[in-house]
């Protein structure tokens, strides 16, 4: 099967409810088991509020919020970037992959592949060479997909949900020692 290439592009302030829409859809689809309802009701209405991403997609000297769509213009999943963002871990700053979610339906296309090369070239286009991320400590299949583009694991912070202590791993990727993070290889 050939892979299919997604439009990924700079959210903007006309694209708040279509990422309130993906991000309130593919966090439920992936995380519904690690809370309550009511507790995933009151992160979502937060963490997707219109003020906040009205504040985080207006302050782009701190942020990048990026939407994929597939070529019938089906919105498939979006990532977030924090410039200059220092890692829980030691004293390094690099750009902080806060979130890269894909519909559950779109997982094994590739997708994942192609938003991650796209933002590696966002990475380099700002003169930045380390991007780090945290993942839940028992999310096995993230981590791998990580781990095989490149990135690294440095050790484990606390996370916690209304239901369980569940820990997350810090992975960085450093652009510069990995070839297929060079623009002249993205997708």
């Amino acid at each position: 099967m050939q892979q299919q290439p997604l439009r990924i592009y700079d959210a903007q302030h006309a694209d708040l409810e279509a990422l309130q829409r993906i991000g309130c859809d593919t966090y439920r689809e992936h995380f519904s088991e690690i809370w309550t309802r009511a507790g995933m009701q009151r992160f979502l209405a937060e963490d997707f509020s219109s003020e906040n991403l009205v504040n985080s997609l207006a302050a782009t000297e701190k942020h990048l919020w990026l939407l994929a769509e597939d070529n019938g213009g089906n919105i498939q999943g979006f990532a977030k970037l924090n410039w200059n963002s220092p890692m829980p871990l030691g004293n390094t700053v690099g750009v902080e992959l806060q979130k890269i979610y894909l519909l559950k339906s779109s997982t094994g296309k590739g997708y994942g592949e192609q938003l991650l090369r796209v933002i590696c070239e966002y990475v380099l286009a700002r003169q930045q060479h380390l991007l780090w991320l945290d993942v839940l400590k028992s999310n096995r299949a993230a981590q791998a997909f990580y781990t095989r583009f490149g990135f690294r694991t440095y050790g484990e912070i606390p996370f916690s949900t209304d239901m369980f202590e569940i820990g997350m791993q810090v992975m960085a990727y450093d652009l510069t020692s990995h070839p297929q993070a060079h623009p002249t290889t993205c997708s």
